[in-house]
């Protein structure tokens, strides 16, 4: 069975490729949620929840190392939508990874700060 556009077909990717892609104005992000949560309830260490995650970030990104490593070199279209895709994921952990950073320098900080805030946690 052979698949074809239709016109209108045709156009709607037209436009699709003409423009850049929407970014919904507030995802859902379920690490921002646990961990915003996390903060707020007693007795939660949230410190252990950021490197449980940081554990499964590195994780991934060295899945994703490796299977961009192992790809073999190859200049088809299809080979490097693939190698671009390995790339996204790539640049997405690693930008988690600094965020989980961030998060627990912002944590120290305000302990620094704040001596009460370390006492509740």
């Amino acid at each position: 069975m052979i698949y074809a556009l239709t016109d209108a077909g045709r156009e709607e990717v037209a436009r699709w490729w003409a423009g850049p892609v929407e970014r919904p104005a507030a995802g859902r992000d379920e690490l921002a949620i646990k961990l915003a949560l996390a903060v707020t309830v007693p007795g939660v260490d949230v410190r252990a929840v950021v490197q449980h995650q940081r554990v499964e970030s590195l994780r991934a990104l060295q899945e994703y190392t490796h299977r961009k490593r192992q790809a073999p070199p190859d200049d088809e279209p299809a080979a490097l939508a693939a190698d671009l895709v390995l790339d996204a994921l790539i640049f997405a952990v690693e930008s988690e990874a600094r965020w989980l950073d961030h998060v627990e320098q912002t944590l120290l900080h305000r302990d620094r700060t704040d001596p009460h805030r370390k006492a509740a946690r």
